[in-house]
């Protein structure tokens, strides 16, 4: 099999179908996954990737599992293939990001929005986003047609969270979306009636920021984690980022970011879950990632 082969369905076994209609926004997406590795495999990148889904109505309120560990998995091979990297969340999700960090990549720098006073603080940072190759969303929520931010019940969750879409798309760089739901940083590249048609409320919390590269996933996670394997089947020299893909890395790093607070998005919950996936469901694409990394080199 040719790698742009294997890369294509790396980006099938990432959209594995979960209930929310991820396999049929994937398919005008196809091809993204290529094109965001091959950008990110041509030059040492210098990157921020945005992530950070906060859950007001959980018990207690905290950042998602999905979005973290996948952003954090994707600035380590950034910075494995000699980049460099920043993660990018805001204060309501910064205890869960910045435990992922400390769990899996130790010394990555993470710039936290305030959420009152934000203006004046990315109005700071914009000349160091203006310069940087390449933006990158992990499970980001940005703004519907209203301009507000909304989760998948449809509710505002503007309140909750800083507009960090003003940064995703300053400057020019290539920037990268990777979502599930349609209400994701990235998802404004998808045809507004398919995401009204497929996503329940998806007509309200669509996100209208699109990307040059968009990556769908049942789960982000598992499209960060098919990114980083199709990096390294474009730089089979980096043996380390293999590593990464082995189901026990992401174990390890959702048991560090749930014992941070980190909740399931679905079940509203502190579990070792993803989007209401226990483990085993939800290790098995992860499985298949890394096994066809391993057959494709």
């Amino acid at each position: 099999m040719r790698i742009d082969e294997t890369i294509a369905a790396l980006e099938r076994v990432a959209a594995r179908e979960v209930g929310r209609g991820s396999e049929a926004l994937a398919r005008p997406a196809a091809g993204g996954l290529l094109a965001a590795a091959r950008s990110l495999a041509a030059a040492a990148p210098d990157a921020a990737v945005f992530t950070g889904f906060f859950i007001p109505g959980a018990e207690p309120p905290a950042a998602e599992t999905d979005g973290p560990l996948g952003a954090v998995q994707i600035a380590a091979a950034l910075c494995l293939l000699g980049g460099r990297c920043r993660l990018v969340t805001d204060q309501p999700c910064a205890p869960v990001v910045e435990a992922a960090v400390a769990a899996a990549a130790p010394g990555l720098p993470v710039d936290v929005a305030p959420l009152r006073g934000y203006e004046e603080w990315a109005a700071a940072l914009l000349p160091r986003y203006g310069r940087l190759t390449h933006l990158i969303a992990c499970e980001r929520v940005g703004p519907g047609v209203d301009g507000r931010p909304h989760n998948m019940r449809g509710e505002d969750i503007g309140a909750h969270t800083a507009p960090l879409d003003r940064l995703y798309t300053v400057g020019s760089a290539y920037r990268i979306g990777i979502g599930d739901g349609g209400n994701e940083l990235g998802m404004g590249r998808l045809p507004a009636d398919l995401i009204g048609r497929v996503v329940a409320s998806g007509e309200r919390i669509r996100c209208v920021v699109g990307a040059d590269a968009l990556l769908v996933g049942g789960t982000s996670n598992w499209a960060a984690a098919a990114l980083v394997g199709a990096l390294s089947l474009l730089r089979p020299e980096v043996p380390a980022l293999r590593t990464l893909l082995a189901p026990a890395w992401s174990s390890d790093l959702l048991a560090a970011i749930v014992s941070a607070g980190a909740v399931d998005g679905i079940r509203r919950r502190p579990t070792l879950s993803v989007d209401g996936l226990d483990w085993p469901a939800y290790a098995e694409p992860l499985t298949e990632i890394a096994d066809l990394v391993r057959a494709g080199r």
